[in-house]
């Protein structure tokens, strides 16, 4: 029993309609100019970059130079432009690219939320996320970890949020975590909600996060806190950092911080992080590396 609370709290800490109009008339000629450049704004705040192919009422779809063909449901854009020719090379490189996973740090999560009717894929731990509506979305999975220590563990994160003004964000959250061990035959479960605020835009922003809940066999979890923030630094790259305070009976609190980059493609990204603190930079002075991706699918 202890050993399947154990991975439980490994697992959470390895994790923790209108139809858009061409706005611009050169690209109600785009049928016969088969190579035309246009830029899609989402409502979500994605920009998409490409050549058309050809729209309907459901989809529009474009060539991307970096990914190939991408269909872009039309209720979800905000605006479609053709690309302006007058523009530099050099300012067409430093068009910005979308941040494909706005919605999570390198443990914890944004008030942001995914894409509506968009389908993602992390590693870490192995999850795949819907977004039900520009609010909620859900994720269900497990983790390696729990089937390598033969307890395997399912894992389920809700998130709703809500803007409460111009740059300002509300989230609340949950992980929750089921599992059995194969070899005591004993299962153990837990909860951790989270809520939050989260100040910025998807490419420079701060979110402060309160915590509490429950594991099995253990005595309630007291409330403990994290800040984080993420923050572009070129078209492809951002920096992401994310502290946490943990307070405890003993003298002693604990606290520790993930910290690393993220690049993106226009339909994943990955994150090159670390975990660090204290007892850690004794042994490693950087923090133990990690990996993890989110694929948009």
């Amino acid at each position: 029993m202890e050993k399947l609370s154990f991975t439980i709290l490994l697992l959470f800490l390895t994790n923790v309609v209108s139809l858009a109009q061409i706005e611009d008339p050169r690209i109600e000629k785009a049928q016969n100019n088969p190579r035309t450049k246009i830029v899609v704004y989402t409502k979500t705040g994605e920009i998409y970059k490409g050549f058309f192919i050809s729209q309907n009422k459901d989809f529009l779809e474009i060539e991307t130079e970096s990914v190939g063909t991408v269909r872009i449901p039309t209720e979800r854009i905000k605006k479609v432009e053709t690309l302006d020719e007058s523009k530099s090379g050099e300012e067409l490189k430093d068009e910005r690219l979308q941040q494909i996973n706005p919605v999570r740090y390198m443990l914890g999560t944004s008030a942001f939320n995914y894409e509506k009717g968009g389908n993602y894929i992390r590693n870490n731990p192995m999850t795949y996320h819907r977004g039900i509506t520009d609010n909620f979305s859900v994720g269900v999975g497990t983790s390696l970890w729990a089937l390598v220590l033969r307890v395997p563990v399912i894992y389920v994160n809700p998130q709703f949020t809500s803007k409460l003004g111009k740059s300002v964000h509300y989230k609340f959250g949950l992980d929750a975590f089921a599992g059995t061990s194969l070899e005591a035959g004993e299962g153990a479960g837990g909860a951790i909600v989270n809520t939050g605020i989260t100040v910025g835009d998807p490419d420079l922003n701060l979110t402060g996060t309160v915590y509490f809940g429950a594991i099995s066999d253990a005595e309630r979890l007291n409330p403990f806190y994290s800040l984080a923030g993420m923050a572009r630094i070129s078209k492809k790259l951002m920096v992401v950092s994310e502290g946490f305070y943990i307070p405890t009976e003993f003298d002693d609190n604990l606290s520790f911080v993930f910290y690393g980059g993220r690049y993106l493609t226009e339909t994943a990204s990955y994150d090159l992080g670390f975990f660090y603190n204290q007892e850690i930079a004794d042994v490693i002075p950087f923090g133990i590396p990690f990996f993890a991706a989110t694929v948009k699918l």
